[in-house]
């Protein structure tokens, strides 16, 4: 039963980084359109968010990384990336 949810876990975060890298080149391609800096922002730090959050899976899971210092790894790059987009979009 473990091994199905380590299995679906890996197709879901593949999933999320696929998406987050779609969205992320969505909004690079917006900036270069556009050109609004803000955009340019907004796109780093969602993929930020999106590569950081596979890369923890990844530490836990193919390096051991205890589960309590991957979600604190997690959380200090939710907010590196939240702090990228904000200071895209309010600090220009």
């Amino acid at each position: 039963m473990t091994d199905g949810i380590i299995i679906l876990l890996g197709i879901v975060k593949i999933g999320a980084l696929v998406l987050g890298g779609v969205v992320s080149l969505l909004a690079y391609r917006a900036y270069q359109r556009t050109q609004i800096d803000g955009l340019q922002y907004f796109a780093v730090g969602l993929l930020v968010i999106t590569i950081g959050t596979f890369l923890v899976g990844i530490l836990h899971h193919i390096f051991g990384i205890p589960s309590v210092q991957g979600m604190l790894f997690e959380s200090i790059i939710y907010c590196a990336g939240f702090l990228i987009m904000i200071y895209g979009l309010y600090g220009q």
